[in-house]
């Protein structure tokens, strides 16, 4: 008799329906690379130069992020207003990564004047951002204040809507939450709103579930929103999103460690690594930038004309290993190739056909990390692209910023051999035996190479 009553229910609106039996949403990542505060001494792999924040940001965008969240600093590391510093950052983004999210910050962390915080809202052409932080009301952090005035917020955000710049609403208890629908009902603010809400500090809301919740039910309807935590709390409150269906804020402006028992560094990228790891245990795929493009009505700009994304356990298997099995290295798991993980495995995607793939991890000598790459192939229809040197790039980067300083791999093609060798600069330092018939049937062994990183 619970047929028919199941029957009725699924032909009706699902809306009312918790995750999963309501189908979530792709996954918005949005990594702050460097803050206003993070320094080397305490958080070692914070990009500060130009060229370390670029670097970082694509990295994060081939992991997977959707919108970079930006800070300038200066050549001594302070954070920086003035929007030339900015210029040295955005053209350099969209090259690499063209159809990015890019958001600035017009925090009053630092600078409390009006015109230095609105300074970067001036940039136009390829420099102009997509998006730029408003903190919605003044608050305590641990040793000092964030000062926002309502006349200097909604100055900001008229200014905003002057020069069609999307604001990332930045939300630490449920006042500036209420104080969203204030703004909307002046005009001040338009749909569709987005909001990063971030909890966890000592003077502002707690990182509980039932605040994240509270929070979430303050802000208008439809409000797209993303949540983050401090510290320790960055990996629950990103967890809880993810499974209520929002999304995701990570990054090293809010977090320095990947793990706080043993206090390991983390990096930006290993960041939203790990948030591709959670996103696919709840079978949630990362949105692409050109969907949050859409859902947030910003200007659609070209993209490359492939993407790289984290694998998805177990959807993108079957396709990973028929790209393989051109080259004979598909059996997978085996004695040469132990599995495929999550957080460590990449696709490259044409018109969402996987094209691509490579694979990374780490060895233990002598108390160093060596980075140890895995296997990386792409299809011959798609050689063409690119996406070979890309794959690998992404994974180096990721390597290095782990903290491994060499990073070894095995070849038996010698055009793949001097690939590596001519663009990498690696170097041949051994020879080991196969276990078995895998890659080229003609060479019973491999060539093994190293490169610094």
């Amino acid at each position: 008799m619970s047929w028919p009553i199941f029957r009725m229910q699924s032909m009706e609106s699902r809306e009312h329906l918790p995750h999963p039996l309501r189908a979530y949403p792709p996954l918005i990542v949005n990594v702050a690379l460097t803050g206003m505060i993070p320094m080397r001494h305490r958080v070692p792999r914070v990009p500060l130069t130009p060229e370390q924040i670029v670097r970082d940001g694509c990295l994060c965008c081939e992991a997977g992020a959707a919108i970079l969240h930006l800070h300038a600093r200066d050549p001594d590391g302070r954070p920086e207003w003035r929007k030339e510093a900015y210029e040295q950052l955005i053209p350099a983004i969209r090259r690499r990564c063209p159809d990015v999210i890019v958001c600035v910050t017009t925090s009053g962390r630092v600078y409390e004047d009006l015109e230095k915080r609105a300074d970067v809202l001036k940039l136009s052409g390829e420099a102009k951002p997509d998006m730029a932080s408003l903190t919605l009301g003044s608050m305590n952090f641990a040793d000092s204040a964030s000062l926002n005035p309502p006349g200097t917020i909604q100055a900001l955000a008229e200014r905003m809507l002057e020069a069609g710049i999307r604001p990332e609403l930045e939300v630490f208890d449920s006042g500036m939450a209420y104080y969203t629908h204030h703004l909307a009902a002046r005009g001040v603010l338009r749909e569709p709103f987005y909001a990063n809400i971030i909890l966890g500090s000592v003077n502002t809301a707690p990182a509980h579930a039932r605040d994240l919740a509270h929070l979430v039910d303050a802000l208008p309807p439809g409000t797209i929103w993303a949540a983050g935590g401090l510290g320790g709390f960055q990996l629950p409150m990103n967890s809880i999103a993810i499974f209520m269906g929002g999304h995701v804020r990570t990054g090293l402006e809010d977090n320095p460690y990947l793990d706080y028992d043993t206090r390991t560094p983390a990096s930006n990228p290993a960041l939203v690594s790990r948030v591709s790891s959670l996103a696919s245990i709840a079978g949630r795929r990362l949105a692409t930038s050109a969907e949050v493009r859409s859902w947030l009505g910003l200007r659609p700009l070209p993209a490359r004309d492939f993407t790289i994304r984290p694998m998805v356990q177990y959807s993108d298997r079957q396709a990973m290993l028929k790209i393989l099995e051109i080259f004979n290295m598909h059996r997978v798991p085996s004695d040469e190739m132990t599995d495929f993980h999550v957080g460590t495995w990449f696709v490259a995607e044409i018109e969402g056909a996987v094209v691509g793939l490579c694979g990374f991890g780490f060895l233990h000598e002598g108390g160093e990390l060596v980075g140890k790459t895995k296997l990386l192939a792409v299809h011959p229809n798609a050689a063409s692209h690119g996406i070979g040197r890309a794959l690998q790039e992404l994974r180096m980067g990721l390597m290095r910023d782990a903290g491994a300083r060499t990073v070894r791999t095995c070849a038996d093609r010698p055009q793949t051999i001097a690939w590596y060798t001519r663009n990498f600069g690696y170097r041949e330092v051994g020879r080991i035996s196969k276990l078995h018939e895998f890659g080229l049937p003609t060479v019973d062994h491999w060539t093994v190479l190293e490169a610094p990183l």
